[in-house]
């Protein structure tokens, strides 16, 4: 299947999720405080603001060249608030000419925490190897996930959750989603809903 000419365009709502934020092409650019060191109070400050660039422009030409990004955050409201999913989706656009590559990269990228609304604090650790799933629509599309895991100790009391992030790569986009407290196997099936939804002719 062809998977040129395509750009992203986040969809207001798909499934479940209703979109709370849009970033339009904002995701590259110059993060704040990079260039600085790593340290708690700039990985906080970009946390909070989540409107700025999330990748620089050397990060994102080594998973695609020349790329412009976008991106948006959604939401699965519940009447238990403890119920309630968000994901976060960025993607870039242009030419790509090997997915499954660019998509490596694109993980790559994210567990070196260079991406702003991917980072993985102190707390949070890898569970496991990166795993291969398949877009049904998109034939020549590349999907992998990876699970980590959240575990703090609070007074007496350990509190862990489980997070997922899958990243997918076409002919002409590639993207990163992160759910909170949904299982690997759910992500997959949310990820290739937004390749559908996400991707329009451009």
């Amino acid at each position: 299947m062809d998977t040129r000419g395509f750009r992203l365009d986040p969809p207001v709502a798909f499934g479940d999720f209703r979109m709370t934020e849009g970033y339009e092409g904002s995701y590259v650019g110059v993060v704040e405080c990079a260039g600085e060191p790593a340290d708690s109070d700039c990985l906080w400050k970009a946390r909070s603001n989540m409107a700025s660039p999330g990748i620089t422009p050397e990060d994102a030409d080594r998973i695609v060249r020349n790329a412009t990004g976008t991106g948006a955050d959604y939401i699965r409201r519940s009447e238990a608030p403890e119920s309630q999913n968000t994901l976060v989706f960025r993607g870039l656009q242009g030419e790509i000419r090997d997915p499954e590559g660019a998509a490596r990269r694109m993980m790559r990228s994210i567990e070196r925490n260079e991406q702003v609304p991917f980072l993985q604090g102190s707390h949070t650790e890898w569970s496991g190897p990166a795993q291969d799933f398949r877009i049904d629509s998109a034939p020549g599309a590349v999907m992998i996930c990876r699970n980590s895991q959240y575990s703090e100790l609070f007074e007496t009391e350990i509190v862990s959750w489980m997070e997922a992030i899958c990243v997918w790569a076409d002919q002409s986009t590639v993207a990163a989603i992160r759910g909170y407290d949904v299982s690997l196997d759910e992500l997959a099936v949310l990820t290739a809903e937004l390749h559908r939804t996400a991707r329009v002719r451009g």
